[in-house]
């Protein structure tokens, strides 16, 4: 009897073939032919051995497995950046909305009455209601200033160019102020920008009886105390908001002026004290330089960007999805933040280096963007946009003495990223790394990790901690000889204050840690009837550690050898908490020990080293709070142990 078969021991595979009476010659040549719908095909079975059934795929086979799953995969990232763009770009309504409320608000701004001139100093012809947007410290400059007409209103930023987004749109007005109100020395000891806020009052105080406006309050650029802007909203929506910017007119101040190594803030109007210092021996005010020159340059920048995008026909989807992913990572916003302009200067950069094609998608775009980011250091080696910037441009290098960060505008004299702090980049760099490698994960799923997730600082950080009293900087300051940057900050202690402290950080975690990250002072606004906040007035100071887990909670901190040169700073640093030790190998070296038996306890060494240097060198500024990620998760599975406990078991 013949034993009968499984398919296992004689597997099948069927195969199509012809009638016999259609079926060729096999010695004739054969020729391509188009199978008929009326064709009928019969399938017989043919028989694989194992061997042929489990055999693994031949390259030609993995090929086409992976092209099929790129095909996929790219479809459905197509797809989802579409969905994406389309949530995020302005809708035609909106765009008419915003159209009609601009063109209300030129009218009236070009109605502004005269008023008599008068010093700068003096403010009676301000109504009571109408504050000035800044802080008068010193209280008096040279000057005189009287209010009239703008010579010109136009469009700037992101509308015209058609990168503006949503959630938070923002439409930008520039606004010219005539050149007979200015001076050309109004440059000097924060006369400008004295004037430049006494416009925007005006501007206020006319427009404060408007029933056109819906509301109307007084920011900051960018949280830079020194370039305020008016926010208006009309009276019958708030999903948009009209920010309205007093300019000089174009060319009116010599870039020359605004050399990073020139002062434009004299120490003896600062002080009130009277010093013998030379104009020459004045410390460079590059902070200060770089805020007036870039009211000189918004017009020239669209004129730029414009001209870019108009060969790129992805430019505005590309920067919208790269603004999408700074916003997520909460980068985008407050001072010294990466925002929209500068991703709009970098696309264009990459355009014009031709590191990008301009016939790439906005999902290229931003890929690229993101790997230029991860691989090039601007604390390092900055980059320029400028093509043939004149001879008195500032190099590269002289940009680097004054900035942390360098990205200079197509004019040669701007530093687009004077504000950004080298550990605000580093951040920057870091996430963009992370993404990269998400984006080259096929088993994840980056679009929804990279554009549609929420990264704030406690989701990215092993440590998190708050720095409260922010008003003892100013004592820090004092006691660290910051004069000169007080100076150039124009008394904004904080900013002044934060280089040094990141500084003192980073010293002291030393190689604890990958990354320290800071928050960014969020812009603030108020009521065009109240003054100006004070700088104390910002919220407190959120700072981010990401740990090096095979030294983090190491408890000894060896320093250099007793008769090492690096010695006395070693002790410096530490005061009396540095000592002299013997180790096991002999070595004699400085070293300070932290507390700490258990794990618990050792994880939680940088919170000693952070309290012990704060302390030492800032005059006793204390943290809020600490929050260490694996506390955080301690915490949960106690909580998750004590009600297992709490349920019976049968």
């Amino acid at each position: 009897m013949k034993k009968e078969q499984t398919d296992a021991e004689e597997p099948l595979e069927m195969t199509p073939s012809v009638p016999a009476d259609e079926a060729e010659d096999t010695d004739a040549p054969v020729k391509a032919k188009r199978s008929r719908p009326d064709d009928k095909v019969v399938y017989h079975s043919v028989k694989l051995s194992r061997s042929d059934l489990y055999r693994p795929p031949t390259a030609q086979e993995l090929n086409q497995l992976k092209e099929a799953e790129s095909l996929f995969h790219c479809s459905l990232l197509k797809m989802q950046m579409e969905e994406l763009l389309k949530e995020v770009t302005l809708s035609e309504h909106r765009k008419r909305q915003i159209d009609a409320f601009v063109q209300t608000v030129t009218g009236l701004l070009q109605a502004v009455p005269d008023s008599p001139e008068v010093e700068v100093s003096d403010l009676s012809w301000l109504s009571g209601a109408v504050k000035i947007p800044f802080l008068l410290m010193p209280k008096t400059t040279k000057g005189r200033f009287h209010m009239t007409a703008p010579a010109s209103v136009d469009l700037i930023g992101s509308y015209p160019l058609g990168t503006c987004t949503k959630p938070r749109v923002m439409v930008d007005l520039a606004v010219t102020i005539p050149g007979n109100v200015l001076h050309p020395k109004d440059v000097l000891n924060q006369r400008y920008p004295r004037k430049r806020a006494l416009y925007l009052a005006g501007l206020a105080q006319h427009l404060v009886s408007s029933s056109e406006i819906g509301t109307m309050r007084y920011s900051c650029l960018h949280g830079n105390r020194l370039r305020p802007v008016l926010l208006l909203t009309p009276p019958d929506s708030s999903s948009f908001m009209v920010r309205v910017h007093a300019c000089p007119p174009p060319g009116f101040f010599k870039p020359s002026r605004f050399h990073p190594q020139r002062n434009n803030i004299r120490t003896e109007w600062y002080t009130g004290l009277q010093t013998a210092q030379s104009e020459s021996s004045e410390p460079p005010t590059p902070h200060y330089n770089s805020s007036v020159l870039g009211d000189l340059l918004p017009r020239a920048h669209l004129q730029f960007l414009s001209a870019v995008s108009s060969h790129c026909s992805a430019f505005s989807e590309g920067v919208a999805l790269l603004k999408v992913w700074l916003r997520q990572r909460e980068l985008d916003q407050g001072t010294g933040c990466f925002n929209g302009f500068l991703s709009s200067m970098l696309l264009a950069y990459l355009l014009t280096t031709r590191k990008v094609s301009n016939t790439m998608t906005a999902y290229q775009l931003l890929r690229n963007s993101l790997n230029f980011l991860a691989s090039t250091d601007l604390t390092v080696n900055g980059i320029s946009l400028a093509k043939n910037p004149d001879s008195t441009a500032p190099s590269l290098a002289e940009f680097h003495s004054a900035f942390q960060v360098v990205f200079v505008d197509p004019s040669g004299h701007l530093n687009m990223c004077a504000d950004v702090t080298a550990c605000t980049y580093k951040q920057l760099q870091h996430e963009a790394s992370v993404s990269m490698q998400f984006w080259d994960n096929p088993t994840v799923d980056g679009f929804h990790s990279l554009l549609m997730t929420p990264k704030p600082m406690i989701r990215t950080s092993d440590h998190v901690f708050q720095l409260c009293e922010l008003a003892k900087l100013q004592s820090s300051c004092k006691k660290l000889n910051l004069l000169n940057e007080l100076m150039d900050h124009s008394g904004n202690y904080v900013h002044a204050a934060l280089p040094f402290l990141l500084s003192l950080l980073q010293q002291g975690l030393g190689q604890r840690i990958h990354l320290i990250t800071h928050s960014l002072s969020p812009d603030p606004e108020w009521s065009v009837e109240s003054e100006a906040p004070k700088h104390k007035a910002q919220p407190p100071l959120s700072f981010g550690l990401l740990l090096r887990p095979e030294l983090a909670a190491s408890v000894l901190e060896r320093g250099p050898p007793a008769d090492s040169p690096r010695a006395a700073e070693f002790r410096q640093l530490w005061g009396s908490r540095s000592e002299l030790r013997r180790f096991q190998d002999g070595g004699i070296t400085e070293a300070v020990l932290w507390e700490g038996e258990s794990m618990c306890q050792k994880r939680l060494v940088p919170k000693q080293i952070i309290s012990h240097l704060l302390q030492l060198s800032h005059s006793g500024l204390l943290m809020a709070e600490f929050n260490s990620q694996r506390d955080l998760w301690a915490a949960v599975a106690q909580e998750v142990k004590r009600v297992s406990c709490s349920i019976p078991v049968s």
